[in-house]
């Protein structure tokens, strides 16, 4: 029995395996024909009235793999350039953008038309054949790629029908409707209350800019000699930030008393800006020397002015001040004034404080800024006079 069975296995093992397709043979492929190109007509209503407007929408499907990639001639189907006798073209049309998939790509347009026929009443008019020329690029080894021949693609047929008639004493079938007499009056009442508001809001703004004006013209007035020659913080600080330049400069040679006093005058005149404290300046006699702790500020057509700075190390230290310049006072006062002279490396740090709290300073007093506080203050100075 056991033999029996063995044979049995034995044969249907045979018979299968006869059956099963050898590995080195390769199962048939199905080769499916594709068109490179397949456009499709689509109209907003399938009948119209004479001299009514309807859209129509071409859309097509373009073949455009790793290999081969279908081009298209856009330049006959732009709304602009497009005829569709005897449809009109009306304005209005545009391609919408490309659409992308594996394998294809989708491009559409849409046109505004509208039919004028004197013996299409109660007919289906087509719309006129178009075709589309293309050719396909494919790609060769090498990365470079190869253009076939001209290939021209016939859009397939659509229609509209006409389904309105025109009276007999119609003299123009492309006359526009007239509009009636309450529309004209509600377009003029309209525009006489939008010209009434718009001479209000002028006359408004007429009336703030000769306020402002006033205000800036009786600002801007000296009162004196002292008031003439008072400089801005943007003249002052950008004097402060010379001389430092210039003392850090010098101190690269060593330093000297006459340094250390530029360089502490500088950043009492910056360390004043810093804790809001008020600047002293007067305009310099003729043949004047200035004295210790004074900047000469030279600016055109107010010769120069003596410039001096309050901030000590204790009003820096009680005041909001910026970081490092209560040390930096303190540092270069005692190198000045101390009983022992002692210029080291603490001297060159203190200076390159005074510069970043300078530079910071006139950022803070930039011209942009200081329009806006200018501005602030004047709308705050007007809207008091207003409500008074």
């Amino acid at each position: 029995m056991r033999i029996l069975v063995f044979v049995t296995f034995l044969m249907t093992g045979s018979a299968a395996f006869a059956q099963a397709p050898s590995p080195t043979s390769q199962a048939p492929v199905d080769m499916v024909e594709v068109e490179p190109i397949t456009c499709w007509w689509r109209t907003s209503t399938s009948a119209v009235r004479i001299g009514e407007s309807f859209g129509l929408t071409l859309t097509c499907s373009v073949v455009e793999t790793e290999t081969n990639k279908v081009v298209p001639d856009f330049s006959k189907l732009d709304p602009t350039v497009v005829q569709l006798p005897p449809f009109e073209v009306l304005g209005g049309g545009a391609r919408a953008g490309d659409l992308v998939t594996p394998g294809k790509r989708f491009f559409q347009y849409d046109y505004r038309l509208r039919l004028i026929a004197e013996d299409a009443f109660g007919n289906d008019v087509p719309i006129p054949p178009l075709e589309i020329s293309y050719r396909i690029e494919s790609k060769v080894q090498g990365g470079d790629t190869t253009q076939g021949r001209d290939q021209s693609y016939a859009l397939p047929r659509a229609s509209v029908r006409l389904i309105s008639l025109v009276p007999d004493d119609t003299s123009d079938i492309r006359e526009a409707p007239a509009a009636m007499f309450t529309a004209i009056e509600n377009r003029e009442s309209r525009a006489n209350i939008m010209q009434t508001v718009a001479g209000v809001l002028f006359g408004l703004a007429g009336v703030i800019a000769l306020v402002m004006l006033i205000g800036m013209i009786r600002r801007k007035t000296p009162k004196s000699a002292a008031a003439a020659a008072h400089l801005g913080p943007r003249t002052i600080l950008g004097a402060v930030s010379k001389e430092l330049d210039e003392v850090q400069r010098a101190s690269r040679g060593g330093w000297t008393p006459e340094l250390v006093g530029r360089a502490l005058a500088a950043l009492r005149i910056a360390g004043a800006y810093a804790t809001r404290r008020s600047i002293g300046q007067r305009p310099a006699l003729p043949g004047e020397t200035p004295q210790e702790g004074v900047i000469v500020v030279r600016s055109f057509g107010r010769g120069e002015v003596f410039v001096s700075g309050a901030a000590t190390t204790e009003t820096a230290a009680f005041a909001n001040a910026p970081g490092g310049l209560s040390d930096a006072l303190k540092t270069l006062t005692v190198a000045r004034y101390g009983r022992a002279e002692k210029f080291d490396s603490m001297a060159d740090e203190a200076v390159q404080t005074a510069i970043r709290i300078t530079r910071e300073q006139q950022s803070a007093h930039s011209l942009i800024r200081e329009w806006g506080s200018s501005f602030s203050a004047s709308v705050v100075d007007l809207r008091k006079k207003v409500w008074s």
